[in-house]
Parts: C-alpha cells; sequence; structure tokens
C-alpha cells in the first residue's frame, strides 16, 4: 500500500512538472519598442551590472512582445524606489517597487492578472541609474532571477551579523546555506557596512552571493564606511574622526535586534579573525546589544516602534567557552548532495569578484570545511544564552524553536484550549439537562399552592378523593373487625 502511494506521488509531481511552463527571455532590442530619458539602450542590456545607464526623471521603456510580457527583472544602479507599469493594451496603470530593492522582480501576471502584449514603465521619481533589464515571457522564470522576500521583520529565526560582504562567505561558510536552504529557517543577514564609500558593486555581489546560496529575505546594508584597521581601538578612532560615536554604532545594532528578534543571533571573532578592527567593533557590539534590546531605557526610539527583544542565544565566532562545532561538509539534499562548504566555496564566494584576489587563500587546497584549520567556520562558542547550555554542541538551534515552530504550536494549543472548552461547555449542558427535572419539582410544588388558593375549586376533587379512600379503608377495617367479634362470639355458645 505505501509503494502504491509512494507511486502515486511520483506519478503526481511528474505531472505537475510537466505542467509547468519555463518562461523565455526575450531581453534585447527586440523586446524594447522605444523607450523615452535616455539616448541609447546598449547597456540596459549587455549583462555588466557595474555599468548603469541615466535616465532622466519623467523617462520610460516600453516593452513588447507578441506572447506577452510575463515579468521583468531590473537591476538598478543604486536603489530607485515606487515607479508606475501600464498595460498599454488596458490602459491600467500599477504603482510597483515600493520596497526600494536594488535588485527588483516584477511579476507582471501579477499586477494585471495577465501577461500585456505591450507594457512601459515610467520613472516619475527622479532621475534614475538602470544597469540591467531582463524581460521574460510569461512561465517560471530561471533560477539566477532574483525574487527577494521582505526583511524578516519579528521573524527572523538566525540573524548574521556579517561586517562586510564576503565575511558571510568566508568566516561563516556553510551556515547560510544549511539553514536558509536547507532547513528552511529564516535567515537575516545585517552587513556593518555597504562599502559605498569605496565601491557600489559590493553591493551588487552581496545580493548575488546570498541569492546563490538559498538566502531569500532581502539584507541589511548598514551605512557606516568601510576602513581598514588593525585593532578596535583603530576602528572607533576612524569613525569618530567621521563624526560617527561608538553609541551610533550599538544604536544599529540593537535596533536590528529588536526588529528581526532573532532566537540565535551570530557573530565575528573579537579578536576580528586576521586582526580586523571592524570585525572587533561589531563583534562587540553585538556582546552589547543583545542585552541592552531588552532595555526600554536604553535606545528608547527602536524600542518604541520594534519594541524589547532578549536574544535566546548568541553565538561569536572562535568564541573560546562553551565551544560548538559545525559539520558543514554533510551533503544537502536542497543543493542535489553539494555540502553547506561547498555551496559557499564555488556558487557563493564566486559572486563576490573584487575580493578573489584578495581572500581566495581561505579556500585554497581546501575541499571541505574541516580541513580548515586557519579561522576555522566550523568553530563557534555560546557567548550567551536564556535556554541553558549546549549539550550536543553541533546545532546553533539545540534547546530552540523557530518563530514558525511557535506559531504552529501557538496554534495547536489554541485548537486544544478551544476544544476543552467545548467539551466542558457540552460537559455541563448534559449534567444540566440530566438534572433538570430534580431541580424544577421543588418549583412545581412551590409553585402550586398560590394555585389552590387563587383557584380552591381546582384543588378539591384531588382532596375529596383522598378523604374518600381514606374512608372507605376505615370501614372496610370496621366491618372486618366486627364480622371476627361476631364469630368468636358464636363459638362461646
Amino acid at each position: 500500500m505505501r509503494r502504491i502511494f509512494l507511486l502515486c506521488c511520483t506519478l503526481i509531481c511528474m505531472l505537475l512538472g510537466a505542467l509547468t511552463v519555463n518562461a523565455e527571455e526575450i531581453s534585447g532590442s527586440a523586446a524594447l519598442k522605444r523607450h523615452t530619458g535616455f539616448s541609447s539602450d546598449n547597456r540596459l542590456f549587455d549583462g555588466r551590472t557595474m555599468e548603469s545607464t541615466k535616465i532622466r526623471d519623467g523617462g520610460t521603456v516600453t516593452l513588447s512582445h507578441e506572447a506577452g510580457v510575463g515579468s521583468v527583472y531590473l537591476v538598478f544602479g543604486e536603489e530607485y524606489g515606487a515607479f508606475s507599469v501600464t498595460d498599454e493594451g488596458s490602459g491600467e496603470t500599477r504603482t510597483v517597487g515600493q520596497t526600494g530593492y536594488l535588485h527588483e522582480f516584477l511579476d507582471l501576471v501579477a499586477v494585471f492578472g495577465t501577461a500585456p502584449e505591450t507594457v512601459t514603465l515610467t520613472f516619475s521619481n527622479g532621475d534614475v541609474k538602470l544597469a540591467e533589464l531582463s524581460v521574460f515571457t510569461p512561465g517560471e522564470v530561471p533560477d539566477w532571477v532574483q525574487r527577494w522576500q521582505a526583511p524578516a521583520e519579528g521573524e527572523a529565526d538566525l540573524t548574521l551579523f556579517s561586517t562586510h560582504g564576503d565575511d558571510e562567505q568566508l568566516f561563516f561558510a556553510g551556515l547560510l546555506p544549511y539553514y536558509a536552504a536547507e532547513r528552511g529557517y529564516n535567515v537575516q543577514v545585517v552587513y556593518m557596512t555597504d562599502h559605498r564609500n569605496m565601491t557600489m558593486r559590493r553591493c551588487h555581489e552581496m545580493l548575488d552571493g546570498l541569492w546563490a546560496v538559498g538566502v531569500r529575505h532581502y539584507p541589511v546594508f548598514g551605512t557606516f564606511g568601510d576602513y581598514n584597521t588593525q585593532s578596535l581601538a583603530e576602528a572607533y578612532q576612524k569613525y569618530r574622526n567621521k563624526g560617527i560615536s561608538r553609541d551610533d554604532i550599538l544604536s544599529f545594532v540593537v535596533e536590528n535586534v529588536r526588529r528581526f528578534r532573532p532566537k540565535v543571533a551570530v557573530g565575528h571573532d573579537l579578536r576580528g579573525e586576521y586582526g580586523h578592527g571592524m570585525h572587533m567593533v561589531y563583534a562587540e557590539l553585538l556582546c552589547e546589544a543583545v542585552t541592552v534590546s531588552a532595555d526600554p531605557e536604553r535606545f528608547p526610539e527602536s524600542a518604541e516602534r520594534y519594541g524589547i527583544w532578549d536574544v535566546p542565544k548568541t553565538y561569536l565566532h572562535l568564541y573560546p567557552e562553551n565551544r560548538i562545532n559545525m559539520d558543514w561538509d554533510i551533503p544537502l539534499e536542497s543543493f542535489g548532495g553539494m555540502t553547506a562548504f561547498e555551496v559557499t566555496k564555488h556558487l557563493g564566494f564566486p559572486c563576490h569578484v573584487s575580493q578573489q584576489t584578495y581572500y581566495s587563500w581561505y579556500f585554497q587546497g581546501m575541499d571541505a570545511a574541516s580541513e580548515i584549520t586557519q579561522y576555522s567556520p566550523c568553530e563557534f562558542g555560546l557567548y550567551r544564552t536564556t535556554v541553558g547550555e549546549d549539550e550536543q554542541k553541533n546545532d546553533f538551534f539545540e534547546h530552540m524553536t523557530t518563530h514558525l515552530q511557535d506559531a504552529e504550536l501557538e496554534a495547536r494549543w489554541q485548537e486544544e484550549e478551544e476544544a476543552r472548552l467545548e467539551a466542558e461547555r457540552l460537559a455541563a449542558q448534559e449534567t444540566a439537562e440530566t438534572l433538570q427535572p430534580q431541580a424544577t419539582q421543588p418549583t412545581q410544588t412551590q409553585s402550586f399552592a398560590p394555585a389552590a388558593e387563587e383557584e380552591p375549586e381546582a384543588a378539591e376533587p384531588d382532596f375529596r378523593l383522598t378523604v374518600g379512600i381514606a374512608g372507605g379503608m376505615m370501614v372496610f377495617f370496621l366491618i372486618f373487625g366486627l364480622i371476627g367479634v361476631v364469630k368468636k362470639e358464636n363459638k362461646k355458645f
């Protein structure tokens, strides 16, 4: 029976797969019907995200295809915000792009209910820098198209506080594909810097890298500049020179702890891995933030906005106390048998093109995470816990549940509680119905007397009958007694 069930499931999956329609990419001048606000469309379709086309305020891009335009994937040179899209056939216009993502996916079928043959994108929120424009017919778009979910506000199972773009792929190699893709947890990455004081390209690399390893919640880009510092003191001094105080950075960390409410927070080595001062700053302030975030008196603005939060578990890379060792060399089903480490090494880190020359040494000659001994991505320590010490020491979520599991448990408890209350109600109702005749008898007797006083004639037949019966019985016993006396007297004579 089980084999038949599994066979049916397989056939159903095969049928559904056969019914799935893959979208065709129709990017290029052939899909571009017209445009205004810029002179050349060469950079829109060249596959290079580092060079943008500047479109003036009010500029438009009109796309058309006989099979319909199902979706559009836009890579902005800088975050833009809301713009409009118009179905030229129906004349309907919708506002889209309110998320302000750097990489924006626009599902036109979801927007209009069907795939328009001709659509016009209008940018009326100021000048816009557009790096790439990918256009597709209706259907399932390729995996490389980034369809970001909103940041996991209030429901992050794990929040990784990564200083730079590429640290999440180096010193935390394996963590993201394992927890985000394989286990399906809500994983949120919060970067301390967006590198824009040096270059914009690294933001694109960060998004590409996260998407490649299975992260789906859009990251937070901190706006603190990227500076090469060799100590904690030097890093703080560098920021003070830029008008940024220690509390400014701490406020940022506390705000994101409160915003995402992580069950598990993970941060850098307090010694900065290879001695980077910014890593030290972010690690030190995370240690402070996980306690400060529970105090409504500290940074009250974010407390008022998001509420307070006491992080149950906080891990630091290479922390020497309460150590655990993560196995990133287990094959992942979600990546076709690649290990978490291999996913990071071969898919995630290569997206950081600008960093290959400087940090490829970390993976050089290493085929497994367990082979890395210098700044091992497997070694962490439990810095703080409110749920007890680890025993197995191989999982950040030991003794923990996710936000989804909490919601499921709450829903189950609510159902059980409602069922219990309903059972109690029915039992009480049944008891009341069983006791009702006994409870109502005295009431009938009590109400009988006033009725007899008000209507005495209605009570007389019953009283007379009772008297008659009693009298008859007395006469019967009297006669019976007399007969017995007579017989006794006759015997004497």
